[in-house]
């Protein structure tokens, strides 16, 4: 990475000192809850997939229409931030994930299950949409970019860690449930779907125990949100709680309607579109698919989160150097030819040398979309005003609902339908991805490609 220059380091440590001590408190609160849900999610996007996979296949095989319904209530949650502010909202996230967690395991109803998952899973999903308000709120204009990058990088350096852990855990508890060797139990955790009779209900009690933990650990979040200090001018243009009227509501929505507003939703809808049909089944991918061990596929996802966090230390200086729209269009077009190779995944051999070029793939694929990922969760909320960020980050999640269910309907009654499936998802969302990015070129590449220097300059400017 090319090293910036004296000015640039002048111009931080000049924000960095000027920042407002009340915005740097809350800041470093939010970074500590969002660590420890990146612990939890290290568990629900890895080994939890795998045991409602067990309990209620349907909702897995339908997965997307699922989280476009936890889509939908995450639009509502987070346009209450206007009126209720950050800490009453992060204080009901934490009890809200582990209730209902929780049930997925109490109960064996799988409606019940179903039920349970949107909701817990709604409260985990509004985590990642409260830092970039409070970001765009909290941190000054020059170190905004890295910070973006810094508190993805806390959420996936715990996710990593307990997505490694998580696999091996399960299989841990299953052995000694079982009361044989880790090995053995390793073995049987790679053909789940022959398990039967006493072994399976062990194998799936097994994830239990570690969803009963993962839920425990989520109420260290509702302690430290009570540490949370904001005022009503954080989230809102002005500082009383005065509700708008309704015509002031209305002109203030109508500037949703916007080209630069809706082609961006376009855009974001696309990349969804593609993400969906691949990133959440990767454990499935791995397990079920191309039949490598519960705990290999989690050393594997481990790898990839890896990726991750790799990426996002690139994010300020592709900004810098490229601008941000040209980033991340290119982010997501360097994705494609990795994609194609993954849908061939069973040609790719067997074994350790399978492990090892899936893994490889699977980490170039994950590094190279997320490498500007702070870079587009800053843009979409710079293109709006102030007041409008909730409800703008509110349209988006109604996209991403829209998204979710042609995704799932796709899923359960077609793709899905084989296990061939889950490798013709990485042909669609590699098509799925140029369209997308093409699109995102052409409407803001000339105009937009360096909103993020003048907006956060006005954003300094008048705190």
């Amino acid at each position: 990475m090319a090293r910036r220059s004296n000015a640039e380091k002048e111009a931080e440590a000049e924000a960095i000192k000027n920042w407002n001590p009340r915005y740097k408190h809350n800041v470093i609160i939010y970074l500590w809850i969002y660590g420890i849900l990146g612990a939890v999610t290290g568990i629900t996007n890895d080994a939890a997939l795998s045991y409602y996979k067990i309990v209620a296949p349907h909702l897995i095989s339908g997965l997307n229409i699922f989280n476009a319904a936890t889509a939908i209530l995450m639009s509502v949650m987070i346009t209450t931030v206007h009126k209720w502010g950050y800490r009453k909202i992060l204080l009901i996230l934490p009890p809200m994930t582990a209730i209902f967690m929780a049930l997925t395991c109490i109960t064996t109803n799988q409606l019940a299950i179903m039920i349970a998952y949107t909701i817990s899973w709604t409260a985990i999903g509004v985590y990642d949409l409260m830092y970039p308000l409070m970001w765009t709120s909290y941190v000054p204009g020059k170190i905004r970019t890295k910070m973006f990058s810094t508190v993805m990088i806390v959420n996936l350096i715990t996710q990593t860690i307990c997505t490694f852990l998580g696999g091996k855990a399960v299989v841990w508890f299953f052995g000694l449930i079982r009361g044989i060797p880790y090995h053995e139990a390793s073995v049987l955790s790679g053909k789940s779907e022959m398990l039967t009779g006493q072994t399976l209900a062990d194998y799936t009690n097994s994830y239990r125990i570690l969803l009963y933990i993962t839920a425990a650990v989520t109420m260290l979040a509702f302690v430290l949100a009570l540490f949370i200090h904001d005022v009503p001018r954080d989230y809102r243009s002005t500082a009383d709680d005065k509700e708008p009227s309704r015509a002031e509501k209305m002109a203030m929505y109508k500037k949703l309607l916007s080209k630069k507003t809706l082609m961006w939703i376009v855009y974001i809808a696309g990349i969804q579109l593609g993400a969906r049909l691949v990133a959440v089944y990767v454990p499935i991918y791995l397990n079920s698919y191309l039949h490598i061990p519960r705990d290999v596929t989690s050393t594997i996802n481990t790898f990839v989160q890896a990726a991750m966090l790799i990426g996002y230390f690139f994010a300020p200086f592709l900004e810098k150097k490229m601008g941000a729209i040209v980033s991340v269009a290119a982010g997501t077009l360097t994705c494609v030819p990795v994609m194609l190779l993954l849908a061939n995944g069973r040609r790719l051999g067997s074994g350790t040398v399978l492990f090892v070029i899936v893994g490889l793939l699977l980490f170039l694929r994950t590094g190279l979309a997320n490498a500007t990922m702070p870079i587009q969760q800053e843009v979409q909320m710079v293109i709006v005003d102030k007041d409008l960020r909730p409800a703008f980050t509110g349209v988006v999640q109604i996209a991403y609902a829209v998204v979710g269910v042609i995704d799932g309907l796709f899923t359960e009654f077609y793709l899905f339908t084989t296990q061939d499936g889950y490798a013709n998802a990485y042909y669609i969302a590699a098509v799925i991805y140029v369209i997308a990015s093409v699109l995102l070129l052409v409407f803001f590449a000339k105009k937009y490609n360096r909103i993020l220097d003048t907006a956060n300059a006005q954003d300094d400017n008048q705190n």
